[in-house]
């Protein structure tokens, strides 16, 4: 569990009602860092990410469908741009102008659009196992997975029920570790509290939804968009992510000016959980290059207390 972590609920424009988290900061103005999720699991994916920033404010938010979020009522508008939408009418709500955000998986297409539509609000990018677009042609860096992968969404929303039955006694069980750690999806390093409770949102998982994000999602692509952000970034995959493999994070790195490329030895797609020192590193090294966000000695909890 996050300590300190406030759910709140907005209704965004079209009605739809969104989750949201929030742990405050410590005192008046507490730099912002927006936590942009994947489609891996629930906010708990940050846990470490959340215990390495004490005294920074920290929003995250759920997907349309997902979690503590209501799906639309127009199962169209959930799209990559749709979650920007909903992310600006959070920041608003909030009254947060800018922020540093931290993407992983499908949050790090969602800030590469964010940067498309509203660059002057990213104050800093730190990007985790993800790519700008077109997710299926990566997994495994193979054209056939691409082409298969549709097939295989389809077959989830046909046996919708059934998937939903066996995700909830899989999710987060031992067993599932097990073999997940047995066919090199996870690391053996992985925090398994922490895989625990991120996956234990699959239980309640709309299979129909879930799906349907995920073909759009490989609809999506911001790589014309790379070349245009100046904001400060940080990229970090591992070496055994089969999902997104440290080729695409070496794009990104190309394609961004001034970018930080971090490659972690053993890492899978769950680096967050799996190697959190380097990934908490990488973040603090990338707060130190954004103007505005080191904490002040007056608001570091130390002096606080």
């Amino acid at each position: 569990m996050v300590p300190g972590l406030v759910h709140r609920h907005l209704v965004v424009r079209d009605g739809t009602r969104l989750g949201y988290q929030e742990r405050p900061g410590i005192g008046f103005g507490a730099p912002v860092v927006v936590l942009a999720n994947g489609l891996g699991g629930t906010f708990e994916a940050f846990r470490h990410v959340y215990g390495a920033l004490p005294g920074y404010r920290v929003l995250c938010w759920d997907y349309r469908g997902l979690y503590a979020s209501a799906p639309p009522a127009d199962p169209q508008a959930n799209t990559v741009t749709h979650h920007v939408e909903d992310l600006i009418e959070i920041l608003a709500h909030e009254g947060v102008e800018r922020a540093v955000f931290v993407g992983w998986s499908m949050g790090v297409q969602v800030v590469f659009e964010l940067c498309r539509h509203h660059a002057a609000r990213v104050a800093g990018i730190v990007a985790i196992n993800g790519i700008a677009g077109r997710p299926f042609r990566t997994v495994l860096s193979s054209q056939f997975v691409e082409r298969v992968i549709p097939t295989l969404l389809r077959m989830v929303k046909a046996q919708a029920e059934l998937v939903g039955r066996a995700a909830g006694v899989l999710a987060g069980s031992d067993a599932l570790i097990a073999a997940l750690k047995r066919f090199g999806m996870v690391s053996q390093t992985i925090d398994q509290d922490a895989f625990r409770d991120l996956a234990a949102g699959f239980r309640t998982i709309d299979w129909v939804v879930y799906s349907d994000l995920l073909d759009r999602l490989n609809q999506h692509d911001a790589e014309d968009v790379l070349p245009t952000i100046t904001a400060p970034t940080a990229i970090i995959t591992g070496d055994k992510d089969i999902l997104t493999p440290p080729a695409t994070a070496e794009r990104l790195h190309r394609a961004i000016t001034g970018s930080r490329l971090q490659v972690i030895r053993g890492g899978t797609h769950y680096t967050p959980v799996e190697y959190p020192a380097i990934v908490c590193d990488e973040v603090h090294r990338l707060l130190a290059r954004v103007p505005g966000w080191q904490l002040a000695p007056a608001t570091t909890p130390r002096a606080a207390s």
